[in-house]
């Protein structure tokens, strides 16, 4: 047995669909449309199109944006630049011609040159002998005490072929100058030869020895080693400036990334140098 269907859907379905009446010409180019509009559906009921409502977009990630816009206006402003590496260059150079001057001292004779320079020497004040004793040194051109100083205090240490020459600044420093020198533990023999050139003494260099060459090696790679120190301090004061930049927001986070990439390369290069030059030193003792 069939169901019977509501009267209601029964005519809706039979109902004529719903008509307007024509609209004039005039009316079909004054009618404005509105916001909304609505459909038929087929039993009558108006369907509307409105469109969805969306959740307004929160504006607090463009404020952190400005915030930081601003920040990094500020600093740059202020002078603040994280690509500038200029104290750090100027730290890398310094120890690359300080490690350059060390090893250009060194000789595979056995003789470094700043050795003979750090030998201590007594220098007598004043006149130490008849008036200045009797009045105890008292105006009488003084109290007879020494004064001791290191050799490149008082002359200049200068290699020459296969001697190394003394040059004293004052004639009476020779004396105590020559004495110091014969009597340190580097075993030298230095001469003085005063028509030829008064205030210079000679130390002659003993022939090469594997002991001597390979202490002269030994010596050059303990100066690279105090380069590479030197080098470690630089990268150290460079990061600690990024850093104290990061932790103030005061550049980008992108730019800080560049720039600790950048320290990185210079970093890498200075110390490639620093292992060439060690490496062109010790070549050179071996000849």
């Amino acid at each position: 047995m069939r169901a019977k269907l509501p009267t209601s859907s029964i005519s809706a379905f039979l109902l004529p669909p719903r008509t307007h009446p024509p609209l004039a010409p005039s009316q079909l180019h004054h009618q404005v449309p509105t916001h909304s509009s609505f459909l038929t559906s087929p039993t009558g009921r108006a369907l509307s199109t409105n469109p969805l409502l969306h959740k307004a977009k929160s504006h607090k990630g463009g404020k952190q944006e400005s915030k930081r816009t601003v920040t990094a206006n500020a600093a740059k402003a202020a002078g603040i630049d994280p690509f500038d590496f200029v104290g750090y260059d100027a730290a890398i150079a310094h120890a690359h011609e300080a490690l350059k001057d060390e090893l250009a001292r060194i000789r595979a004779g056995g003789r470094d040159l700043e050795g003979i320079e750090g030998v201590r020497v007594a220098l007598g004040k004043g006149n130490v002998s008849g008036k200045g004793e009797a009045n105890g040194g008292l105006n009488g051109g003084g109290s007879g005490k020494e004064e001791v100083v290191r050799v490149r205090d008082v002359a200049s240490v200068v290699a020459r072929g296969r001697n190394v020459g003394v040059l004293v600044g004052e004639k009476e420093h020779l004396k105590p100058v020559h004495n110091a020198l014969l009597m340190s533990s580097l075993n030298l023999s230095p001469t003085h030869s005063p028509g030829t050139d008064p205030l210079t003494i000679t130390i002659p260099i003993p022939p090469t020895t594997a002991e001597s060459r390979a202490g002269a090696k030994a010596l050059a790679s303990r100066k690279g080693e105090e380069c590479l120190f030197q080098l470690r301090e630089a990268r150290g004061a460079q990061r600690k400036r990024h850093r104290s930049m990061e932790l103030g927001r005061l550049v980008g986070p992108d730019d800080l990334r560049r720039a600790l990439k950048e320290m990185e390369t210079r970093n890498e290069g200075a110390l490639a140098e620093v292992k060439k030059m060690v490496e062109r030193c010790r070549k050179g003792l071996e000849g």
